[in-house]
């Protein structure tokens, strides 16, 4: 454990020395998109050799694609170029470290053993670094405890961080501002909605979130955020990656700013923001206090079939909106899930749903599913199911909508039927249905039980 914490403080002070370089950030840009993907963009002054010279750009997370790096000067673009560029990420470790030296004398601390508190410097030669160091000292092989290893020097070649290393041909001034951009994986941001319904289910209040994820290896400080919404076609399979702390930050009530970009949405944070490495953000997308909503219960069946037994299909529970200025609203809201709570007698909040909200455009409805009606039930029996030629079939069922709370209810019983279908028979207001089928408004009211019957042929299937 001491030689691991000797090899740790050697890490570190090589780390603080190779960031001790006079370049300076002027700004930073990260536009995060919904594959596990950003694109980084710095504006960095550096100090620049005239001639050729050998550039390092230190500060890049480790997950850059440095296929994708672009590179150029703001201050001089005709005078600076880019003549080879190189990722070099053989990064400072315990492990690199010693198996730079196997086959190589160093100086081994151990353990005395004429005094278990005294230690003794010996050298020895390092044979293997697999899992765990094993040394010859003197003639004898030694894999026993040791306290710490001195190595003369830091091995050619490995880093402290990842760093862009160009060769650039710099005509120009030997301080220029330096635009570079370029890929990175292990970046990712989903949008959260809070949906607080009123106790009428006519208005709610909408707040939507973003959760930022950030494993890339390094932080971004006083960052200027972007995100982009839609699906960004990606050549390549796209990595797994998991998140680890959390951090909640809350901005002012009007959000993030939102355009048009190509054919997808462009969200940007009014403000610069620091995004941490290895951590969870959440940031305020929207705040509409009042849109309004509708409940909806639907009873959706296939009647074209038989059925021997009365059976009892479920009745969904719906809350809706309109994405549009009239409901609250009217902004591109991108796919994410959206939890719904409402105020209980006593004042508490209670969760009564949630469901997945897919990219919604300005002018489009919002249709959540909210769970099963506990109090509205359905219950269909079949008093027909015949057939009256090669491709026709007649049929007809009785339902029974039992409203149990003490409220009134409306049901809407969407009946899908295939083929050319006409009702002979029908006790109930109907419309037809765009696809196959037709829908039954029924107005239930407390402790009541409705009766529907219809009878309808089918044919041409």
């Amino acid at each position: 454990m001491k030689a691991l914490k000797f090899l740790l403080i050697l890490i570190l002070l090589l780390a603080v020395t190779a960031t001790a370089y006079a370049d300076t950030t002027k700004s930073m840009t990260v536009t995060i998109y919904n594959n596990d993907r950003a694109l980084i963009n710095e504006v960095r002054s550096m100090a620049l050799p005239q001639g050729r010279s050998r550039v390092e750009f230190l500060g890049v997370p480790q997950t850059v694609e440095p296929q994708t790096l672009q590179i150029q000067s703001r201050t001089a673009p005709a005078k600076f170029s880019v003549l080879d560029m190189n990722y070099e990420y053989d990064l400072v470790t315990t492990e690199n470290l010693l198996d730079h030296y196997i086959g190589k004398e160093i100086n081994i601390i151990l353990p005395d053993p004429a005094d278990a508190n005294e230690r003794i410097l010996r050298k020895g030669t390092l044979l293997a670094n697999n899992d765990k160091p094993i040394f010859r000292i003197g003639n004898e092989i030694y894999v026993g405890p040791y306290s710490s290893i001195q190595l003369p020097a830091l091995p050619e070649g490995l880093r402290a961080r990842p760093a862009l290393v160009w060769l650039v041909d710099n005509k120009g001034p030997a301080k220029q501002d330096v635009e570079v951009s370029y890929l990175a994986r292990k970046f990712g941001w989903s949008a959260d909605y809070v949906l607080k319904v009123d106790r009428k289910n006519q208005k709610a209040g909408l707040s939507g979130w973003v959760t930022l994820t950030n494993n890339s290896g390094m932080a971004f400080r006083n960052t200027n955020l972007k995100l982009v919404a839609g699906d960004v076609n990606e050549v390549g399979p796209e990595p797994v990656f998991k998140n680890r702390t959390m951090a909640m930050e809350s901005v002012s009530a009007a959000g993030m700013q939102e355009e048009s970009f190509f054919e997808y949405h462009l969200y940007t944070l009014p403000r610069p923001v620091d995004i941490a490495n290895k951590q969870t953000k959440q940031v305020s997308l929207l705040q509409a206090p009042s849109v309004a909503v509708a409940k909806e219960l639907v009873c959706e069946y296939n009647a074209f079939q038989t059925a021997r037994e009365p059976v009892k299909p479920d009745v969904n529970v719906f809350l809706k909106f309109r994405n549009d200025k009239k409901s609250g609203l009217g902004i591109p809201l991108p796919e994410g899930t959206v939890r719904a709570y409402q105020e209980s007698s006593d004042g508490s909040i209670l969760l009564i749903g949630e469901d997945r909200m897919d990219h919604t455009p300005k002018g489009e409805e919002v249709r959540l599913t909210m769970g099963k009606s506990f109090d509205v039930t359905v219950e269909r029996k079949q008093l027909l199911f015949q057939k009256v030629s090669k491709n026709s079939y007649r049929l007809s069922w009785q339902i029974h909508v039992r409203n149990a709370s003490d409220e009134p209810r409306t049901v809407l019983l969407r009946e899908f039927l295939p083929g050319k279908w006409q009702l002979q028979k029908y006790d109930h207001k109907f419309k037809r249905l765009h696809g196959a089928g037709i829908e039954f408004t029924v107005d239930a009211a407390p402790d009541t039980d409705v009766v529907i019957t219809y009878e309808a042929t089918v044919s041409n299937m």
